[in-house]
This record gives structure tokens, C-alpha cells and sequence, in this order.
């Protein structure tokens, strides 16, 4: 890989470094008669300011500047969260399926495969990083996971993408890896075939994984995978997934005896092919619920006047819309352990 040795590619990084910490501290910076060297900047000021770049930035840029840049790079503090989500220099689509996001990336500068975006990143964190986020649209490879889980095997809290079409092999190394495991999230809307092995690895290695989100459609066998895998659950989300039969929440009220929170905000509840939301039924169920363990949070929302349910509905009719709109919404949540 092509270092950042020209002096003018330094330069360049140079002069971005110092308008960031301009806008850091909100000062106009002044030469001194000293004349001093930015390579010379104090350390923990340097670590500041890498603390508002991303990985690329870092790994692919800063760290290659000089010397003193190139150790501050590795100060443990900046590699807690490896945060994938809003990389624009990364190809992360699947090989059959158009990136149009990086098309006019490529024109321009260059694009880096996640695979090596992650193995960068792992030469300066070591082991230090305990979260984990992919970009919704990463395409990985079993190679792309086990070699994340053998880098990175004290992860607690793992965001995986909707494309993770992987054996069960690989989902079990991993996992084996991330016994402290303690979030989950998953999208099983474009994984049907896999996302059995994703819950079954997690459930069966992660002793203490307590919060778990997952997107897509809640169905009598998800319901029965969940409460098999996550006995000892605290927090569940279930935001904007698609619920068959509103009645299969009950098992998981009084299935998972540890669930103190359920988020069912901006979910779609259907009964016989028709949303039942705001109905008697829906009503009576969530009486039945309350009177099985009332000490659970259970989270919804204003369907009719909810402006995430309005926008969901009018994006549900144009599938490119809708996939926007649910890659900008994943990332939110209620309940806090799920934000990222």
C-alpha cells in the first residue's frame, strides 16, 4: 500500500490537521516567533484531535505524517469503538449488487475493501477495541469475521450488517472469541438463511449477553429462537421489525423471567393480513401482558401521529427509499444501550 511519503501529501494533511484543531478549540492558531513544528505538538493535544477522525483518517493518513503522529496514533484511547457505519472511502456492497455511493468515490480517489480497512485498524488497536459497528451495507466474507474475532476478542458490544450470508462454522469460531460479549444487534431481513446461526452461536457462547436488537419480521420461530438462546435477557428491541400475530410478544414477557425493557416503538403489528394498531385487540393484548410480569417497560408509539411511522409507510411503497430510510434509522434507538 502506497505510504503517504510525498512531502506534499503530508503537507496537505498537515494544513486539514490544523484547520480541525482550529474548529476544536475554536482559536485562530498563530505561528510564534519559535516557530514551532506541528510534529512537535503536545501528544494528548494530537490524541484529541484523532479522536474526531475516522479509521481511514487515522490509519491510512495521520499516522504516515511523521513519527510523533505515527505513536500518538496508537494511544489505546482511540481504538475503545471501531465505528464503520459512516466510512465513505470503503467499498462495502456485495459483489453482485451495485455501490452507487462509491462510483463517483472511485473517479476520485482511492477505495479500500473492509477487509483491509479492519486489518489497518487492528495494527493499532491490538486487542483494546470492545465495540464493534459495520456499515449497513458491508458484505462479509467468513474470512472478513473470523479474522475480526481472532484481532478483536474483546468485543462487547457488535453491530453486524444485513449482508452476513456465513456459515455456521465461522459464526461459532466468532463467538467463541467474544465471550464478554453483552450487545447484540442484527438485521435478519436479507439474512433468512443464516440468522438461525447468528442467534444460536451468540446464545450458546456469550454467557453474558443481556441486549439484543434485531430488524425484521418477528414470527412464532423467531420468538421460540430468542427465548431458547437469550434466557438470561434484560433489554429486547424489537423497532420497526414487522410482528405476526401480536399475541407471540406474550412468550417473550413471560419466557425471558430477567427482561426489564421491551422496545416495540414504530413496530407494524398484523392479525390476519391487517395492521391491528390502535385497536381493541391490541389493547387487550397488552393488558394480557401487563398482568403476567408488570414490572416490564414496554415501549411503543403514537402510530397514527408518529412521523417515523408516516415516513416508513411512504418509503415501504419504493424499495430503494426504504432501504435508506432503515440504513439511517438502525442506529437509533430508545433504549440507550442500543445507540451508535
Amino acid at each position: 500500500m502506497k505510504r503517504l511519503d510525498d512531502p506534499r501529501r503530508a503537507h496537505r494533511w498537515k494544513l486539514s490537521m490544523k484547520s480541525l484543531l482550529c474548529s476544536i478549540c475554536n482559536v485562530t492558531v498563530v505561528r510564534s516567533r519559535k516557530n514551532l513544528k506541528w510534529e512537535n505538538m503536545d501528544r494528548d493535544i494530537l490524541v484529541k484531535i484523532f479522536e474526531k477522525l475516522n479509521v481511514i483518517d487515522v490509519t491510512m493518513g495521520a499516522s504516515r505524517v511523521c513519527i510523533s503522529w505515527f505513536l500518538a496514533s496508537h494511544e489505546k484511547s482511540l481504538w475503545k469503538t471501531i465505528n464503520l457505519t459512516n466510512l465513505q472511502r470503503v467499498d462495502f456492497s456485495h459483489p453482485r449488487l451495485p455501490n452507487s455511493r462509491v462510483e463517483d468515490e472511485k473517479v476520485n480517489e482511492h477505495v479500500y475493501r473492509c477487509n483491509t480497512v479492519l486489518f489497518e485498524s487492528t495494527k493499532f488497536s491490538s486487542t483494546v477495541p470492545i465495540n464493534l459497528f459495520f456499515n449497513y451495507d458491508t458484505y462479509l466474507t467468513d474470512e472478513d469475521l473470523i479474522d475480526a474475532a481472532q484481532r478483536m476478542p474483546n468485543i462487547r458490544k457488535l453491530v453486524l450488517p444485513r449482508w452476513c450470508h456465513l456459515s455456521e462454522n465461522s459464526y461459532q469460531f466468532a463467538f467463541r472469541q467474544w465471550k464478554n460479549l453483552q450487545t447484540l444487534i442484527i438485521d435478519q431481513r436479507h439474512t433468512s438463511l443464516t440468522w438461525r446461526h447468528k442467534i444460536q452461536a451468540s446464545g450458546e457462547n456469550c454467557i453474558n449477553l443481556t441486549n439484543f436488537k434485531t430488524l425484521g419480521c418477528l414470527n412464532e420461530v423467531v420468538v421460540e429462537e430468542i427465548v431458547r438462546c437469550f434466557p438470561n435477557l434484560k433489554k429486547l428491541s424489537l423497532r420497526f421489525c414487522d410482528i405476526i400475530d401480536i399475541g407471540r410478544v406474550l412468550p417473550l414477557i413471560t419466557s425471558l423471567k430477567n427482561l426489564t425493557t421491551l422496545n416495540l416503538s414504530h413496530c407494524r403489528f398484523l392479525q390476519r393480513g391487517a395492521c391491528i394498531i390502535g385497536s381493541r385487540e391490541l389493547d387487550n393484548i397488552l393488558c394480557e401482558i401487563a398482568r403476567y410480569k408488570c414490572e416490564t417497560l414496554i415501549m411503543l408509539c403514537s402510530y397514527v401521529d408518529c412521523k417515523s411511522c408516516k415516513d416508513a409507510r411512504k418509503d415501504s411503497y419504493v424499495i430503494v427509499r426504504l432501504h435508506a430510510f432503515f440504513e439511517k434509522n438502525w442506529r437509533n434507538d430508545e433504549i440507550e444501550e442500543f445507540e451508535f
